[in-house]
């Protein structure tokens, strides 16, 4: 199923850690401050749009597949190391990621207020490791609003990272007069959020809400959107809009004011 292939078809990666702590990326120093964990890339979401009458409710065909080794959290993991190094110096950045999201529910039940709910052995474990801080990229979920050259486009909610399909809406691009039915929208619905490990305060959080939209006219028969990416594009794509959204959310978080 090519849907499931490209879910396969995943670029080699470093596992960073193993199990639900992990371990640090390097030793410990008294140097590191910041601890970073992502729980965004065991699945990719893939939105179908669905034709609704006289409802308001999300009808959209929702699918979602497992990634092995979660490499979106591997991205994510090493753009956010590399922006905090650039930001405070070369000091320890040390890495966390879980085998699986399911392992701390939903993202939502994390947050109570401005309190992080992490189990405290994961919260002790990174202060033993000498980090004072966390910075946790989470899934958000918001309502499907996509890019156009013509205005934001979309029904029904998004929620993590994944890809939008329209087969209905006629769509024209401005920039390169293409124009077709129908387009596909990787699109990136996260949340970052900066956390005092001393007493689990979240201290400010970023919205990430990143799309693009791409007409049918560049699938190969003109037709299908879902063709508009090759497989490998598809998995370029959002890493490139994982890593440029990551850039700009960390320095807004801990950067200069």
């Amino acid at each position: 199923m090519k849907r499931r292939n490209l879910l396969l078809t995943l670029a080699a990666a470093t596992v960073l850690s193993e199990g639900l702590l992990g371990h640090a990326a390097q030793a410990a120093s008294p140097e590191a401050k910041f601890a970073v964990l992502s729980l965004i890339g065991d699945s990719i979401n893939v939105v179908t749009f669905q034709t609704t009458v006289g409802s308001k409710l999300d009808r959209n065909i929702k699918q979602s597949a497992a990634i092995p080794d979660a490499p979106f959290d591997i991205t994510a993991l090493r753009t956010i190391q590399a922006s905090v190094k650039e930001l405070k110096g070369p000091g320890e950045v040390l890495l966390y990621r879980s085998p699986s999201i399911d392992l701390f529910g939903d993202p939502w039940a994390l947050f109570d207020g401005t309190k992080l709910l992490l189990p405290p052995n994961l919260v002790e474990a990174m202060k033993k490791d000498g980090a004072s801080h966390l910075l946790l990229l989470t899934r958000n979920r918001q309502d499907a609003k996509l890019a156009t050259t013509q205005g934001a486009v979309g029904s029904g909610r998004l929620e993590g990272i994944g890809f939008y399909i329209d087969r209905q809406k006629r769509m024209y691009n401005t920039d390169t007069l293409e124009s077709g039915q129908g387009f596909l929208a990787p699109y990136t619905y996260l949340q970052l959020s900066l956390v005092d490990l001393s007493n689990a305060q979240v201290l400010q959080q970023q919205t990430i809400s990143s799309s693009q939209t791409i007409g049918s006219a560049r699938s190969k028969d003109g037709f299908d959107p879902w063709q508009a990416l090759s497989p490998e594009d598809k998995v370029d794509t959002l890493e490139r809009m994982i890593e440029k959204e990551l850039r700009q959310a960390v320095p807004a978080l801990i950067g200069p004011k």
